[in-house]
């Protein structure tokens, strides 16, 4: 495909392009895209690469009429290889045609933009940024990073692919560098051969670093260089990372061999007008109002998040369950394979992307599936056992909403339950939902008793400057009072290992006749200003936080 008739709509990249006209914003389908951009004369003896971090939902791909390739999947990066098709020193056009069309086969599932089997706006678009990327033709290919503290020390092991196209002897450097002051910390060498793949293994002791915690988040660099024979530089790669190490033992999620108590949100990547796509200041603000409320962590409901969203979880020392985009499961999904096996390459592209990232400290493999049939068993012990092979060090969980009846508890290492007794069920009767909600939770933990149990979302829904007393649904009193209840009793088990509450900030939902545009339980409003229950939140997380401390 050569390019699009003119004169063409404009639109803004990365940005979803439901909010850029009011007649797009309710529109599913198919959209092309069209750049042109110029390629310098020098980047004919180089590797040439177009990522893309995030397309919503289809996309196809061609460069100067050329086709590349397809992916399928809204929140995870891919590449294609592009020098072969590049008029070097001139002008060059993209095209790309992007589809959103929901059907019960996409990941997440649903048969159009208001009948999701999710609850939150379908957005369609380049969601995320696209660039280009040039490296000799002998450059670093991946990079795996395990780093652990040990005593007063950090082993730290690196797995390092090259691809050698070139064909010529190269030497490979890693540096450790403090991520704050670039200094070396630690440096080791091995020398490449002239086969066109190779693979390295380092495996350090690093003596004097910091560990990357909650309340200290130290990160380092690791720099890794590819040197020519002659001593030109072929290739540069970094990535940063930190000296941690999460367990579950003995009914307790451990980082760095203490118990955690994880309380903070379930999220959503969802702002006025750039929809999925966060403004980095908004982001930044985000951080700043969840450490205001003494917050520690969140879940990626219900996708992976951005590269820029959970670099600042590693900046900020925030502890993120990754969650995949496999929310709404039917009972028909786990009789699929083919179902099973699209969601296996969006994980692999998940793990990927974020696998150094020292604030993931689990993954979640679904949300409220309807596990509540022996093929869920089967369904997630194999998806389990996929994730497990790729990443042995992280725990696996899935988030549940069936409770005692759900089949696949047993698989996981932690178990993830959403709770919305005295909102869904038991109407304006929050003691009634918290004795329902505390009973449930009790035989689950009895069945499962060596499992650490999280509420991993808990929450009520009020609107903005809508108050009552004494307190009523849909009021800000109303949340603020579940909220606080549910956090009072939940935290005195001592096999709840956190709570997140539903939902940090209100955000955009699908139209129907009980969302009003938003689903209104964030505790701070669309545009990031707090409701009632934000001050609620702050005591009662402090509280918590301060009784944990003193045991």
């Amino acid at each position: 495909y050569r390019g699009l008739p003119h004169p063409a709509r404009r639109l803004y990249v990365p940005s979803p392009w439901n909010g850029q006209a009011p007649e797009l914003e309710g529109y599913m389908g198919i959209m092309w895209y069209e750049k042109s951009f110029h390629v310098p004369s020098d980047w004919k003896q180089k590797v040439a690469w177009i990522w893309f971090e995030g397309v919503n939902y289809k996309c196809k791909v061609w460069i100067n009429g050329s086709y590349l390739g397809a992916h399928e999947g809204g929140f995870t990066s891919f590449k294609f290889r592009i020098d072969k098709w590049l008029r070097f020193g001139d002008v060059n056009k993209v095209v790309v045609k992007v589809d959103n069309t929901l059907t019960p086969e996409c990941i997440p599932p649903g048969e159009g933009m208001n009948r999701t089997y999710f609850d939150f706006f379908h957005y369609g678009g380049i969601i995320r940024p696209v660039y280009l990327e040039a490296t000799s033709r002998t450059f670093i290919n991946d990079l795996t990073i395990y780093a652990e503290p040990e005593g007063n020390m950090g082993f730290f092991k690196a797995l390092i692919e090259v691809v050698n196209e070139l064909r010529k002897p190269f030497k490979l450097v890693l540096e450790v560098l403090d991520y704050d002051t670039r200094d070396v910390i630690h440096r080791v060498e091995a020398k490449g051969d002239r086969r066109s793949r190779q693979d390295f293994m380092f495996e350090e002791e690093i003596k004097g670093i910091e560990v990357w915690d909650i309340d200290h988040p130290k990160l380092y660099l690791a720099k890794l260089s590819l040197i020519s024979e002659e001593g030109d530089v072929l290739d540069v790669y970094e990535d940063h990372f930190g000296f941690r190490r999460v367990e579950i033992k003995n009914g307790k999620i451990l980082l760095n061999g203490k118990p955690i108590f994880l309380l903070g949100f379930g999220r959503h990547e969802d702002f006025p007008i750039t929809g999925k796509t966060m403004p980095g200041a908004v982001l930044v603000r985000d951080f700043n109002l969840m450490k205001g409320v003494r917050a520690n962590s969140f879940r990626t409901s219900h996708y992976p998040y951005s590269r820029l969203h959970l670099d600042l979880a590693d900046l900020n020392g925030f502890l993120v369950i990754l969650e995949t985009p496999a929310v709404g499961l039917k009972h028909r999904h786990f009789k699929d394979k083919r179902y099973l096996e699209k969601l296996k390459v969006m994980v692999r592209e998940m793990i990927a992307e974020h696998k150094n990232r020292p604030s993931v400290i689990a993954y979640s493999m679904a949300n409220e599936p309807e596990s509540d049939i022996d093929e869920a068993h089967e369904f997630f012990k194999e998806l389990y056992n996929f994730i497990k092979e790729i990443d042995p060090t992280r725990p696996i969980t899935f988030v549940s909403n069936r409770h005692l009846m759900d089949k696949a508890l047993d698989v996981v290492d932690f178990i993830c339950l959403n709770v919305y007794f005295g909102w869904y069920s038991h109407h304006g009767d929050i003691e009634a939902g918290v004795k329902e909600a505390l009973g449930i939770i009790q035989r689950i933990h009895e069945k499962y008793p060596s499992k650490p149990i999280m509420i991993s979302e808990v929450g009520a829904g009020a609107v903005p400057g809508y108050h009552h007393d004494p307190p009523v649904m849909w009021s800000e009193e109303y949340q603020a009072e579940m909220l606080s209840r549910y956090l009072e009793e939940l935290s005195k088990k001592e096999y709840v290992v956190g709570i997140h509450i539903w939902n940090f900030a209100d955000f955009r939902t699908p139209q129907s006749h009980y969302r009003v545009i938003l689903n209104h339980k964030g505790i701070f409003t669309w545009i990031r200003q707090p409701k009632l229950a934000a001050r609620v939140i702050k005591e009662k997380f402090s509280s918590i936080m301060e009784k944990r401390r003193s045991k």
